[in-house]
């Protein structure tokens, strides 16, 4: 096959031209000993024998034929290397022209060698239809040439008495083309299917070795739920045998269930969601109760498997035992959720010490005194801040965090929010409005009323709280800005500033857990790098997304969706 203007030579095609090759050298050796056989009888005739040979022009061409083949042998040792095809075809010439001359010493077309000349032939349309038209041409030359010439017959004449000869000799010519022919395509089939066995059986046995060998235990399905494949590492987790497990169903063999005990196989089954959806799922919710092992935590991707039109002929799964990483987590999110409510208590009530010092009715305190109040007021407020985003985010990746969802309007929510925050932003002098769209259109409709969205109204202001004091924060002076677009399905708040902005390698890990991009403004703003996790969390939730466009040094929008209520 060609790709560009690159041969790529298959490997099976590389074995056939080596054996080819092999073969032509044998022969090019065999020729050359018929020559220099040839040469010497030759010589020895002449000069020991004193034979009178030399003056015959039979012997004369029969010696010109054993140099040339002599002289020709280095060169064509090269050419067989190359084109050992090629190299076949000139030493079968030599062993044409000996035939001829033996025929011609023997009694021409009389003699009792001449019917060897069909083999010539049909071996020859057998290996090549350039080499049978060839030994064809000559076989109907030499015929000519004996009868004509030699024995000087008429045309007429010529074709009375070697009418039928001609034809059975054309009649040869013909069905061994078509033998030959189809021999050499049914060769040529044969030899591709061996080769596509052979890339089947290899890539075959590839695949074996990578499902054999990789960490991960891999099991694949057909249309009916049952087992076709599964690898060592699948044994390793579950216990089962691979031979033990094809053909049975899936259900009997994973036996997977959910966190609340509920068994996954019958409410929700993976293979049937990737085969309804088309796309890939991952599930890290999964427990597996084994004949061997008890309650492991596993998480699991499922895939479609589809024929080369896209038909969907079963699922595989890639899965992985999580079950000591699963403890690490719920150790984890313990510990952070014991010790943030530990901290919460002493701090609240530093927090609220620190008040009372500063109400005047209560304490008096100069002036000093009451700015490192005041920061301590402010750090004390931070930390708070801190505990309690550190248990919002306990609860999102303990999926414990509760939502109230109900229907509500955007408009009305975003100017809530933006008059809260009225205050602050006139302290830094950054004008903070809503821009209203007053010729609001969906899909080139006009309405005329503000489109509820279902969510948690709660949470999304917290997640437009987070957005705009971010804008604050991040703006010296200008403004900030928020407006709402709508399509069919969902609401698209924009929060637009324009701050500092955001430098390009920052942006893809913005709304990571504790990430915080690393500038001279955001040393000095601080913050404790939670608070776009959890909106993304949040805005996630209710099947919404969240992204941002910003240019450093020009300012930022931060854009998230939420679904638009049915009614």
């Amino acid at each position: 096959m060609k790709e560009g203007n690159i041969e790529l030579v298959s490997l099976g095609d590389l074995e056939d031209r080596d054996k080819l090759a092999d073969i032509s050298k044998y022969f090019l050796y065999c020729v050359l000993g018929l020559n220099v056989i040839v040469l010497l009888t030759f010589l020895s005739l002449i000069f020991l024998a004193r034979s009178q040979v030399g003056a015959n022009n039979l012997a004369k061409i029969t010696l010109g034929i054993a140099v040339t083949g002599i002289i020709v042998f280095f060169p064509s040792l090269k050419v067989t290397k190359m084109e050992p095809k090629y190299n076949l075809l000139l030493q079968s010439s030599f062993i044409l022209a000996y035939f001829v001359i033996l025929l011609e010493f023997t009694g021409g077309t009389e003699s009792l060698f001449y019917p060897l000349i069909f083999l010539f032939i049909i071996l020859s349309a057998f290996y090549s239809l350039v080499a049978g038209i060839l030994v064809a041409i000559t076989a109907f030359a030499y015929f000519f040439y004996r009868e004509l010439y030699l024995n000087g017959q008429t045309l007429a004449r010529f074709f009375v008495l070697n009418g039928s000869g001609l034809l059975t000799l054309a009649l040869t010519i013909v069905f061994s083309s078509l033998l030959g022919l189809k021999y050499r395509r049914s060769t040529s089939e044969k030899s591709s299917l061996e080769q596509y066995s052979k890339d089947i059986s290899a890539d075959q046995s590839k695949d074996e070795a990578i499902f054999a060998n990789i960490g991960d235990g891999i099991y694949a399905v057909n249309t009916k739920r049952e087992m076709i494949l599964f690898n060592q590492s699948a044994e390793k987790i579950t216990g089962w045998k691979s031979k033990d497990t094809l053909g049975l169903p899936c259900k009997k063999i994973m036996n997977l269930k959910d966190e609340q005990s509920v068994s996954v196989c019958d409410k929700d089954c993976p293979a049937l969601r990737v085969w309804n959806t088309g796309e890939n799922i991952t599930r890290d919710d999964l427990c597996f109760f084994g004949n061997s092992k008890e309650d492991l935590r596993i998480e699991g991707t499922y895939a479609p498997i589809k024929d080369k039109d896209g038909k969907v002929t079963g699922a595989v799964c890639v899965f992985r035992d999580v079950t000591k990483k699963k403890e690490v987590e719920r150790m984890r999110s313990e510990f952070v959720s014991t010790a943030s409510h530990e901290l919460r208590t002493p701090i609240t009530a530093i927090s609220g010490y620190i008040e009372l010092v500063l109400n005047n009715k209560v304490c008096t305190v100069d002036d000093k005194a009451k700015e490192y109040l005041g920061k301590a007021f402010q750090t004390a407020a931070s930390m708070s801040n801190l505990i309690k985003n550190l248990l919002v985010v306990t609860k999102i990746e303990d999926r414990k965090l509760q939502y109230n969802v109900t229907n509500f309007s955007m408009k009305d929510l975003v100017e809530e929010v933006i008059e809260v925050f009225q205050n602050k932003a006139r302290e830094k002098n950054i004008d903070l409005k809503f821009e209203s769209n007053p010729n609001l259109t969906v899909k080139g409709k006009v309405i005329d009323r503000s489109l509820n969205v279902k969510a948690d109204k709660e949470q999304i202001r917290e997640v437009l709280n987070n957005l705009i004091e971010n804008a604050i924060k991040f703006t010296a002076n200008g403004g900030v800005t928020v407006s709402i677009s709508y399509d069919s399905d969902f609401a698209t708040v924009c929060v637009r500033d324009n701050g500092v902005g955001i430098p390009e390698t920052g942006q893809k890990h913005l709304f990571e857990k504790f990430y915080q991009v690393d500038n001279s403004a955001t040393r000095a703003v601080g913050g404790t790098g939670l608070g776009l996790y959890i909106t993304r969390a949040i805005i996630e939730a209710f099947g919404g997304r969240i992204w941002v466009k910003s240019i450093e040094g020009q300012g930022s929008s931060f854009f998230f969706t939420v679904p638009r209520a049915l009614s």
